[in-house]
């Protein structure tokens, strides 16, 4: 892509988890973030073809030092952030880093920030459909995923963990999405303890112990997010999975269970 042909020092790494790659076409709305764009991000399969991926990953600020809206002192890992990736269409990536100076940083991400609020829409249905049943057997699914912790939980307000974790845009804005339905989570895990008192307990230090996991590898903000929503949602492939997992994942945050530092 455009803005790895500049030579530069470093060693250029281009490296997508999974659920980086899932949330960035999931919020693409299969167009092309620039606005006004129309161009698709993916060609539908024809009756000889496969579907085709046309869209390109465009970083916002380059992966070299010395590239388009480069910026010396970043890591890889934080060059490589969803925060930092933006979907764009062949053309308008060859235009925004080749006219780098009228394209700046900042006017990228408020076009990212803009287009992924407008396709949010999609997950936000699954999560307005999702119900008590959904969530039960997310929360059960994640109880017996095998992860504890014997850490004390210490709590700190939301917007505070969301500086210290550095989390960008996308990662608040599936947060918001899914504290939608925090009321009902609520609920489960009540009624959850009157069957079973540890329940509760129970799965909040699961997620305690996957995030320590997670930090412990090297994961930090978006990337320290999406894996959490990805071992949240499991691997099932069913979208009502998927949002009932981040439902739970946003109510233990809120209540300031998870991603404490």
């Amino acid at each position: 892509m455009a803005d790895t042909s500049v030579a530069s020092s470093k060693t250029l790494k281009r490296k997508y988890s999974g659920k980086t790659l899932k949330v960035l076409f999931a919020l693409s709305g299969n167009k092309c973030a620039r606005p006004g764009c129309n161009n698709p991000i993916i060609k539908a399969a024809t009756g000889q073809s496969m579907e085709l991926v046309v869209g390109q990953i465009a970083h916002i600020i380059a992966l070299s030092d010395e590239g388009p809206r480069g910026k010396v002192g970043l890591t890889d890992m934080e060059l490589n952030e969803p925060s930092n990736l933006i979907l764009l269409c062949p053309t308008d990536h060859v235009i925004v880093d080749g006219q780098h100076e009228t394209f700046p940083a900042s006017r990228l991400r408020d076009w990212k920030l803009a287009h992924e609020r407008k396709y949010g829409e999609q997950l936000s249905s699954s999560i307005s459909d999702i119900g008590y049943a959904e969530l039960e057997v997310a929360a059960r699914s994640l109880l017996s995923s095998g992860y504890h912790s014997s850490g004390t939980l210490v709590t700190i307000p939301p917007q505070a963990k969301i500086e210290k974790n550095h989390l960008g845009p996308t990662s608040v804005m599936l947060l918001t999405m899914g504290s939608a339905k925090s009321r009902e989570v609520s609920e489960l895990l009540v009624n959850a303890a009157q069957l079973n008192p540890d329940f509760p307990q129970l799965l909040r230090t699961g997620f305690v112990a996957r995030y320590d996991q997670a930090r412990l590898v090297g994961l930090t903000g978006d990337n320290l997010f999406n894996e959490m929503y990805e071992w949240a949602a499991g691997v099932t492939g069913d979208k009502n999975r998927e949002a009932a997992g981040l439902c739970i994942l946003s109510h233990l945050f809120l209540i300031c269970d998870v991603f404490e530092k």
